[in-house]
């Protein structure tokens, strides 16, 4: 089992967009989604998140069939996967890198969802409709909207993710605030970043 402390990604969310580019429902997430909303490389960033849906990740396993992947089993704890299965829930999230040798590139994680919308792991009473959940960078690389991201992030704050909401609130309009701020509500009653976001 590799060491958590060894988890630092080599790759960009250009590799992930060379990897990944013809198919369908994937978004870089994380800090780097922060950094590609605005336009600018805001900090050092230790990995990188990619997001499809639960139901669209037989495409991706398929794609990495040649690659090492490790399951998360639980917080902090990772294991070879081999089956390339279906991950059920509450599992979500893989870590990737081509050979067993390699560094890791990237971890994979998944997203629920119903027909029409995402729905918020934590709380699937948190939803945003499907079509509203991208953008999509001058580049052509898809991430996660950012109020996604940082209603993520929110959970167990570490020092880059405070540095990832300060420097996204300038940027969040009145609509963002207020989706964000309401979904940190109702998961994280009490939370710092309730009164910033007004």
């Amino acid at each position: 089992m590799p060491s958590l402390a060894e988890m630092r990604s080599t790759h960009k969310p250009a590799d992930a967009l060379e990897l990944f580019g013809d198919l369908r429902n994937w978004w870089i997430a994380g800090g780097w989604a922060i950094d590609l909303w605005l336009g600018r490389t805001t900090r050092d960033h230790a990995d990188l998140d990619v997001a499809t849906l639960r139901s669209d990740q037989r495409a991706f396993w398929e794609r990495l069939e040649e690659w090492d992947l490790h399951l998360g089993t639980a917080p902090d704890v990772v294991e070879p996967w081999s089956g390339r299965d279906i991950v059920p829930p509450p599992l979500h999230a893989v870590w990737c890198r081509p050979t067993p040798e390699s560094p890791w590139a990237f971890e994979l994680l998944l997203n629920d969802s119903d027909e029409s919308d995402w729905l918020f792991r934590r709380d699937p009473a948190v939803r945003m409709p499907l079509a509203t959940i991208g953008r999509r960078s001058p580049e052509g690389i898809p991430y996660l909207a950012p109020e996604i991201v940082l209603l993520y992030k929110a959970k167990n704050v570490r020092d880059h993710d405070i540095q990832d909401f300060d420097t996204a609130l300038p940027s969040l309009d009145p609509g963002r605030r207020a989706w964000l701020r309401d979904g940190i509500a109702l998961v994280h009653p009490g939370h710092p970043w309730l009164e910033r976001l007004g």
